[in-house]
């Protein structure tokens, strides 16, 4: 049975990650929009967290090292892209496929996360 933080976390991550897809590239209030949606999914993925280290879970020591590694992964991979030009040129194409760059990590934690909550 799926918990009650799973349900309301799986809510608030689908309705932001509609409203970051269907506006990305329309313009600066859109990808303000996109930059609240991927606040909205990593709060999401830090409260999964959060719950499955404070419930003591055996493999929480394990979630901490993934955690920071992730970031520090993630961080290397946008720097390189950014360097090599494979992010654009203009700043709304940059922060845009920044924004993409993090919510595919975010999504695919918050996915594997909620599945072991359900």
């Amino acid at each position: 049975m799926k918990s009650e933080a799973a349900a309301i976390t799986d809510s608030a991550t689908a309705a932001a990650t509609a409203a970051a897809d269907a506006a990305i590239f329309a313009g600066p209030a859109a990808l303000l929009d996109a930059a609240g949606a991927l606040w909205v999914e990593a709060g999401s993925v830090i409260a999964l967290r959060a719950a499955r280290i404070g419930q003591g879970d055996p493999g929480a020591g394990d979630e901490m090292v993934r955690m920071v590694a992730e970031k520090v992964w993630a961080g290397w991979e946008l720097g390189f892209a950014l360097a090599w030009g494979q992010l654009g040129h203009d700043p709304s194409t940059v922060f845009s496929r920044t924004l993409k760059h993090y919510r595919r990590a975010v999504q695919a934690n918050f996915d594997r996360l909620s599945a072991n909550e359900r």
